[in-house]
């Protein structure tokens, strides 16, 4: 053994990964993912690419865990969205999902429409895909069952009705920015049946 604590080579490691996933972050928002090299991602971190490939195979697998790392900020969000928010009040909750969303669209959040420019169109489709199932399954087990004891369940398939409306409401934000917010919050309460709910 060359003497070293397992422990410390392990978080050595991790740090080194998050570098490399922050790098890979930083230059896919300034260039395109489809121009980032290999060699871009190491230069920025200060390696070289053999010492890259100890990390990670390739820039897929490094795309996927930048993909991971920004959906857990979602996340992240959420969770303090959850635990300050005022349980019952269902029209507050609504105005919250609008803000959520659009802050998660503008030009510093991770759904910006730089995203999608540069030929980041596949990586970003993956990305909401994967971002709105993660979304669906922490709101579902969170606020969702909150409200179904309050409430009772409006809905069903809740987990398929959230994936759907996310991918949905990211979609019309996008595509349409001047979107009011009353619509916003309209096609959410009755996606969700929430307007008995309202006041």
């Amino acid at each position: 053994m060359n003497g070293q604590n397992p422990a410390s080579v392990a978080t050595t490691g991790d740090a080194r990964r998050a570098q490399i996933v922050h790098a890979a972050r930083e230059i896919c928002l300034e260039k395109g993912f489809s121009k980032i090299t290999v060699s871009d991602i190491a230069g920025r971190v200060g390696m070289t690419r053999s010492l890259f490939y100890h990390y990670f195979q390739d820039k897929d697998q490094v795309a996927d865990a930048v993909l991971d790392d920004v959906i857990d900020e979602v996340i992240t969000i959420l969770e303090e969205w959850n635990r300050n928010r005022e349980v019952g009040n269902i029209s507050k909750a609504l105005d919250d999902v609008v803000r959520l969303t659009r802050g998660l669209i503008n030009d510093e959040g991770p759904f910006s429409q730089r995203m999608i420019a540069d030929g980041n169109a596949e990586l970003y489709i993956k990305f909401i895909d994967r971002a709105a199932d993660r979304i669906a399954e922490y709101i579902c087990a969170s606020t969702v069952r909150d409200f179904e004891r309050l409430h009772g369940m409006p809905i069903r398939n809740e987990h398929e009705t959230f994936y759907t409306l996310i991918v949905g409401l990211i979609s019309l934000i996008r595509l349409h920015p001047d979107t009011d917010d009353t619509v916003v919050r309209q096609v959410a309460a009755q996606t969700l049946h929430l307007d008995p709910y309202i006041e």
